[in-house]
């Protein structure tokens, strides 16, 4: 189980994360106090949408935009997020760039806790996780995959290797083509929660086909489900009010 401000990940009922997906400062703000009492647990900050912004200036927007976001989610977790790409961004961020945007996230503390791809050089990954940990920073560790789906044996693989870097959370999405491909990643959600309980796994399937991977819960993949406040950032999203509704019908 892992404790990040008022929330614990993995007990109780699944939180609810919502994404913040505004390209320019204003919309951000805009956003926020669209949000500001949404039913969410916790608050997913997509730093590569602000990345189009017309003259972005790492130090300057990204600390402008930290302020805007703490003022309106004083209390929630913010999960600071910088999505490449080729892992299904809104930005293409070379890796060098990469590297030091979440650098600078994690010495300026623009984040509770903080989304780090795997699949980038082993070394610079280590180099983030250990700066990250060292500003008491926990690391969601996430793998996405848009143009097919993945075996369940090569789901285990990768969470198994995720842990090399000792990650607080590990995160794995893909895109099902089948709901053999669903079965999938509940079952190696609930394989792996088993052998590793103390590490929350959150295992999604993209699009209609993976909606219900959003709604599992706890120990089967859905410790977190990510849902659209107002516009979705991936495909398959469904909204917060939604998921909190379906929750507590499940919960009866």
């Amino acid at each position: 189980m892992l404790k990040v401000k008022n929330i614990t990940i993995g007990e109780g009922k699944p939180d609810i994360c919502v994404p913040l997906v505004s390209s320019t400062l204003e919309d951000l703000e805009k956003e926020c106090e669209a949000l500001k009492d949404s039913v969410a647990n916790l608050m997913e900050w997509r730093v590569d949408y602000l990345l189009n912004k017309e003259d972005f200036h790492a130090t300057e927007d990204l600390d402008k935009a930290w302020k805007i976001i703490r003022t309106y989610f004083p209390d929630k977790p913010i999960l600071t997020t910088v999505r490449t790409k080729s892992q299904g961004g809104a930005h293409k961020t070379p890796g060098g760039d990469y590297i030091s945007l979440l650098s600078l996230i994690i010495a300026s503390r623009w984040a509770d806790i903080l989304d780090v791809e795997y699949g980038h050089e082993m070394m610079d990954t280590k180099v983030l996780t250990s700066r990250a940990r060292k500003q008491g920073i926990p690391i969601l560790m996430s793998y996405h995959k848009f143009k097919r789906a993945l075996s369940e044996m090569e789901i285990l693989d990768v969470l198994e290797n995720m842990r090399y870097f000792k990650p607080d959370i590990e995160k794995i999405a893909v895109m099902p083509q089948s709901y053999v491909d669903v079965a999938a990643l509940i079952s190696a959600a609930a394989r792996f929660d088993e052998k590793h309980p103390e590490i929350p796994v959150i295992t999604i399937g993209m699009g209609e086909m993976g909606v219900l991977t959003r709604l599992s819960g706890n120990h089967l993949g859905g410790p977190i489900t990510f849902a659209a406040g107002e516009n979705p950032s991936a495909p398959g999203q469904l909204l917060c009010d939604e998921v909190r509704t379906i929750q507590a019908i499940l919960g009866q």
